[in-house]
């Protein structure tokens, strides 16, 4: 059997899952014990391709299972066969087994003998068919363990499985639940969080995936390829924030977060309140990641360079204690935002316009080319605007020209799909290249200001600070021929639209 798996999945305390598993009412719960084995190549070719194959046992029976998260933290591809009771010398699955429409091709695997079992888990679920609206859910309420060799982790989440009915249903049911429970969007299928504890690793931070625009689509559906792009993107950093503190996905999620309101203010005359609710969200998210992302490129970035610079320099280590110390307290801040009510609300909010759509409340009657063209052209004449006389701007001007120049950005990676051409990926290039040299202009900008925050809370810092401060001077400096450069070579260049 195969079908498009809907599910969104809740993560918490034991007492908060058990209790929004009660909330949800419905008839008497089953109880289950499943034991499931995962298969990979040594070489993991199933995991670098999206898959996982499982054999679960439950009540007596088995079944062969292959899975592909699609990565929107919604929907899965499923595709599951029957399996005759295992021999004592026999439980390996085989790929013939999975049903004739199964994308065994895709998997990369030449010889089948090569699967081997990775990981185990063992999990207690009770589980219980619910009405929310008119949406027909199973409510699974899973406890256990995953187990890789000597290493364990504890499972407990609760799964929300859409049966039948309006996918907004299901997911405005979660969004009660998250409105009375201290509850989380869970992200990581049980098989990503069994392949990094078999591999001692951390989930990865995830880069933008591009949309798809076609000239046939309306503005809504447009705007609704472009929201499950953010939706995958900002899903897919969680993860990497929560469990490992990765710097990159702190920066990730903030792109996600900066694509997704690009897009809103590009589409802004075609909107409504659902819009401007998604918008105002994203940036209260991006205020709250901000100092987490400054202290990260400060720490990793700015201070090596700076100690290459003075070695030996006595007053570099306080400062960089002292920014370690704000850094984390930066970061808890950003996981506590994370965890929070208001920004799973806003996630369940992206995951359903992106599979429903509904922003669009003025149609203009134009085709999305000619809205497009239209946006366009009014981003660029912004940006010339706000970037006349560029050579002589000063700093915090040079700042406004590096947002009018991502807003560009973006919308133009959107957009690229409806005008074919060369002339796209060169645009795109000169706007890159640009954005990279006023970026390092930023970071110089917000060195210097980190610096003297952290001089005025410790004054054994103060030296340590004025040497941040002389170093990003210079690298401004030096970077100013180069970046007069490449603003030249962008407004020479005829724009694609």
């Amino acid at each position: 059997m195969s079908t498009v798996e809907i599910e969104v999945k809740l993560t918490g305390t034991g007492d908060e899952l058990s209790a929004a598993f009660g909330d949800l009412g419905g008839g008497r719960p089953a109880r289950q014990r499943l034991l499931t084995t995962y298969y990979d190549t040594p070489e993991g070719h199933l995991r670098r391709r999206g898959y996982a194959l499982r054999i679960r046992s439950r009540d007596g029976a088995r079944e062969l299972t292959l899975k592909r998260d699609e990565g929107d933290g919604l929907t899965r591809g499923e595709w599951t066969s029957p399996l005759p009771p295992a021999a004592r010398d026999d439980g390996a699955p085989r790929l013939d087994q999975l049903p004739a429409e199964a994308p065994v091709g895709d998997l990369g695997i030449a010889n089948a003998d090569a699967l081997n079992p990775t990981f185990l888990t063992d999990i207690e679920r009770t589980k219980k068919e619910v009405r929310t609206g008119d949406a027909l859910i199973e409510a699974s309420l899973d406890t256990g363990r995953i187990s890789a060799g000597e290493r364990e982790t504890p499972v407990a989440e609760l799964e929300l499985e859409l049966l039948s009915g309006p996918v907004g249903d299901l997911l405005a049911g979660a969004r009660e639940l998250l409105a009375e429970r201290r509850l989380a969007i869970g992200t990581r299928s049980k098989a990503a969080r069994g392949t990094d504890l078999l591999l001692g690793t951390s989930p990865p931070a995830v880069r933008a995936a591009r949309a798809k625009l076609d000239p046939a689509d309306s503005i809504d559906g447009a705007l609704a390829k472009v929201v499950r792009a953010a939706s995958v993107h900002v899903t897919g950093n969680l993860a990497p924030v929560l469990e490992a503190g990765d710097p990159e996905g702190i920066h990730q999620l903030r792109v996600s977060l900066r694509r997704l309101r690009s897009a809103l203010l590009f589409l802004k005359p075609h909107l409504g309140s659902r819009a401007d609710a998604l918008n105002r969200e994203a940036r209260r998210a991006l205020k709250r990641l901000g100092p987490a992302r400054d202290l990260d490129v400060f720490l990793l970035e700015t201070l090596p360079a700076v100690s290459d610079a003075n070695p030996g320099a006595s007053s570099l280590p306080r400062l960089r204690d002292a920014a370690r110390e704000r850094r984390d307290a930066a970061h808890a801040s950003a996981r506590k935002l994370i965890l929070g009510r208001r920004f799973n609300r806003f996630v369940l909010d992206l995951l359903q316009v992106a599979h429903l759509g509904g922003l669009v409340a003025r149609d203009s009657g134009e085709t999305l080319v000619e809205t497009a063209r239209d946006r366009l052209a009014g981003r660029y004449r912004s940006l010339m605007k706000t970037g006349r006389g560029f050579e002589h701007l000063t700093e915090p001007e040079r700042h406004r020209v590096r947002i009018a120049l991502k807003k560009l950005r973006y919308a133009c990676d959107y957009s690229r799909t409806l005008f074919p051409g060369p002339a796209v990926a060169t645009c795109l290039r000169h706007l890159s290249s640009l954005q990279d040299d006023l970026g390092r202009l930023n970071d110089a900008a917000v060195a210097r200001q980190i610096s003297r925050e952290l001089a005025a809370a410790d004054p054994t810092a103060a030296d340590g600070a004025a040497r941040v401060r002389d170093w990003s001077d210079e690298r401004v400096r030096s970077a100013e021929p180069g970046l007069i450069e490449s603003w030249r070579t962008f407004v020479a260049a005829e724009p694609f639209w």
